[in-house]
């Protein structure tokens, strides 16, 4: 018996298995994004936190709101 088609088949069921995850994900992601009552992200700038700008070592400043990059 020959078993040279499974590989193929299995390749195929995964690929297609991994696409069906990616939709639903997506769909979750674009569907949560459109509700005004999910919480938002602590990176977000309109978020809990304020953006990024708590990472800074001094902190946030009327002349600079936005946080400068922390890892360059």
């Amino acid at each position: 018996m020959d078993f040279s088609w499974i590989i193929p088949l299995l390749s195929l069921v995964t690929l297609l298995a991994v696409l069906a995850f990616a939709l639903i994900s997506k769909g979750k992601v674009e569907e949560r994004r459109h509700d005004p009552n999910a919480p938002k992200s602590t990176l977000a700038k309109d978020g809990p936190q304020g953006g990024v700008a708590f990472l800074r070592k001094d902190g946030p400043t009327a002349r600079k709101p936005d946080a400068e990059p922390v890892l360059e």
